[in-house]
């Protein structure tokens, strides 16, 4: 019997197994998890609806229609450079967590987990629970598998933080001096110090052993611990990922250009940065209504018309899916094989 078949019967034997009781559990998660995604629908279908009735749909499909395939192509590119720098961010967590990947390796499964993330209705929650999957295949544990990913995230969302803080006095003289324009700023800096509890978190008294979910937590922060405050996988982690947001910043600036916006590169770097903390809020299906409505707000401040942004921003939604799309390839030829050894 081969390893799908025995990993199947076992699943059927465990099921007859489990009892109501034990079942009861996994349906409410199931539940929870339907109710999860009927909500994500219907805010980005309403999000979607309010631009489609509020933008001039036409002149953005005029502004998309006349572009210089050169740039566009320019911004593809650095949509690939980022899934890159992505996938190296991640091995560089990977390295300081012990786990032995290499280069290749942590690319193929990233650029799948990317594929994942950008083509599926789960957005991240697929491209992640796929990623975990196939680094079973390169020989990690569960809980590195898991704990790398959690903390690639973290490493990602900190990057856009550190540009958001970097940019904030740019962004303020944009919006005004006000609470308001320093807002994004205040919670990037809060979700700075967030990362630098969880590192502290393994230090308060507490009977850790006491049950499996404390132990679990730990566990995160050491290791959060072990990637956050050691100056080089810091360094290098972050650095992947602020030069990660500075491809997308690239690319959104390509795609400006070939529409005759009038965006700097500066106002590009400044004003994506908000746009990718918002999209980055589970509410919404990869990002889509949430994204479009960000950015109209944003770049209005720097006088760019509605349905130009939204041009911008289908743009960029439909460019990175492209991007990703190396990653279907990849998973194609992983797929007879990718099961854990």
């Amino acid at each position: 019997m081969n390893d799908f078949s025995s990993t199947a019967s076992r699943s059927a034997d465990t099921n007859m197994a489990t009892g109501p009781a034990e079942r009861q559990p996994e349906q409410q998660s199931g539940v929870r998890s339907r109710l999860f995604m009927i909500v994500k629908v219907i805010l980005s279908a309403l999000a979607i609806g309010f631009v489609a009735v509020t933008v001039d749909l036409g002149a953005a499909w005029q502004r998309m229609a006349n572009q210089s395939p050169w740039l566009v192509a320019a911004a593809v590119t650095a949509l690939s450079a980022q899934v890159v720098l992505g996938g190296l961010r991640w091995r560089t967590i990977l390295l300081s967590l012990g786990a032995g990947a290499s280069v290749p390796d942590s690319l193929r499964v990233f650029y799948v987990s990317a594929f994942f993330s950008n083509w599926l209705w789960g957005g991240a929650i697929a491209g992640d629970s796929m990623r975990a999957w196939l680094s079973l295949h390169m020989r990690m544990s569960v809980m590195t598998a898991i704990t790398s990913i959690v903390l690639d995230r973290v490493a990602a969302v900190a990057g856009v933080a550190i540009l958001v803080i970097a940019t904030a006095p740019v962004f303020a003289a944009r919006l005004g001096d006000t609470a308001t324009a320093w807002a994004p700023a205040a919670a990037a800096l809060l979700l700075l110090v967030g990362i630098g509890v969880v590192t502290q978190m393994h230090r308060l008294p507490l009977n850790w052993k006491r049950h499996r979910v404390l132990g679990a937590l730990r566990k995160l922060s050491i290791e959060t611990r072990t990637v956050f405050l050691r100056p080089t996988v810091a360094l290098s982690a972050l650095g992947f990922a602020v030069a990660a947001q500075v491809a997308l910043s690239l690319a959104a600036y390509a795609l400006a250009d070939s529409m005759g916006i009038g965006l700097s590169l500066l106002n590009c770097v400044v004003l994506i940065q908000p746009v990718v903390l918002a999209t980055a809020l589970p509410i919404s299906l990869g990002g889509w209504g949430v994204r479009e409505t960000a950015m109209i707000a944003l770049l209005a401040l720097a006088g760019v018309p509605a349905s130009a942004a939204l041009a911008l921003s289908v743009q960029l939604g439909l460019l990175s899916m492209t991007a990703a799309l190396p990653g279907l390839g990849v998973w194609l030829r992983l797929k007879p094989s990718a099961h854990p050894r």
